[in-house]
């Protein structure tokens, strides 16, 4: 009878090992796959895809920078909202191009490694912000509602795409919308519960009604931008660009850009969705929107960094 609970927590051991392994299996063969896929096709119809890459218009490669631009401005601004309802007045004195430094940053990185873009932003706020910078426990959860309402909004997404194809079913972005809203509600009860603790902080967005409010607006905003992108890309190489299609599309980034493919996001999401239609012109739009969201990051870094050598930190008294 003693060892019952000892061949118990062996069991359970074996069984979390099992799924740690399994898990490490798929977010590995997933990538590979996709990549794989992505070399096949230019492999075997690269030609037919550069001609399609050189033949797209100008002005769909700067539409879709500029709208990325705006949207990964617009992101910074919701984390900012979050900052301020955690960290009150110390998150007031952090000034703007601080936190959009860090974001800056946040961004480079995530181009590489999407997973190691939050460790990156802390990082750098703790590194640019110096005292006015709130503490890591502060916005140990500062991403939490942004991520809930962008499922909302992917819900909604999913909720028009589903039109487009059958491959998505009616009752999952309900679901989906349901589920989330359910948590941000679980949430705003747990802050609640434990609003006086500080791990607590990154969740008191929830409770203020102006910067919550504030939060939803910046999330439509730039998911609005990111549909106004996709649209763009779609429309320049004559893909199908209907609300439908372009919230599939979209849709289908998001899923997809749960996975670690970096650049190869782009070209993945594309011909998930809209293969079918046309599997060398899906290849080289995705390709626009990899190489547009890199060149976007890299402006917005670079314009972050002229305006903090063009107007530097006064020297303290």
């Amino acid at each position: 009878m003693k060892t019952a609970p000892l061949n118990t927590a062996v069991i359970a051991t074996k069984g979390a090992l099992r799924m740690r392994r399994a898990r490490r299996m798929v977010s590995t063969l997933a990538p590979l796959a996709a990549v794989g896929l992505i070399g096949f096709l230019l492999l075997t119809r690269g030609e037919p895809v550069i001609d399609a890459l050189t033949t797209v218009p100008i002005w769909v490669i700067v539409g879709v920078t500029m709208a990325h631009l705006v949207t990964l401005a617009l992101r910074t601004e919701a984390w900012r909202t979050v900052l301020r309802a955690a960290a009150g007045e110390k998150a007031e004195s952090l000034e703007p191009r601080d936190v959009h430094a860090a974001n800056a940053g946040a961004f480079l990185t995530g181009t590489v490694q999407g997973q190691a873009a939050l460790p990156a932003r802390i990082a750098l706020l703790r590194r640019f912000g110096g005292a006015s910078a709130p503490d890591v426990s502060q916005i140990a959860l500062a991403d939490a509602p942004i991520v809930l309402f962008e499922v909302c909004a992917a819900a909604v997404l999913a909720a028009v795409g589903s039109t487009a194809v059958g491959m998505i079913p009616g009752w999952a972005p309900w679901a989906m919308l349901g589920g989330a809203l359910a948590v941000l509600a679980a949430l705003r009860l747990l802050y609640g519960r434990f609003g006086q603790r500080k791990i607590a902080a990154g969740l008191s967005v929830l409770a203020n009604p102006e910067l919550r409010n504030r939060l939803a607006i910046v999330v439509a905003a730039f998911t609005a931008m990111a549909f106004l992108r996709t649209w763009i890309v779609l429309a320049g190489f004559g893909l199908p660009s209907d609300p439908a299609h372009v919230c599939l599309v979209l849709f289908t980034m998001g899923a997809v850009g749960l996975l670690p493919l970096g650049v190869g996001t782009g070209p993945a999401a594309t011909v998930a969705a809209l293969g079918t239609a046309s599997l060398v012109t899906a290849t080289a739009a995705g390709m626009v929107v990899s190489a547009a969201t890199v060149l976007a990051v890299l402006i917005y870094a670079g314009a972050i960094w002229a305006w903090r050598v063009r107007f530097p930190e006064p020297a303290p008294a």
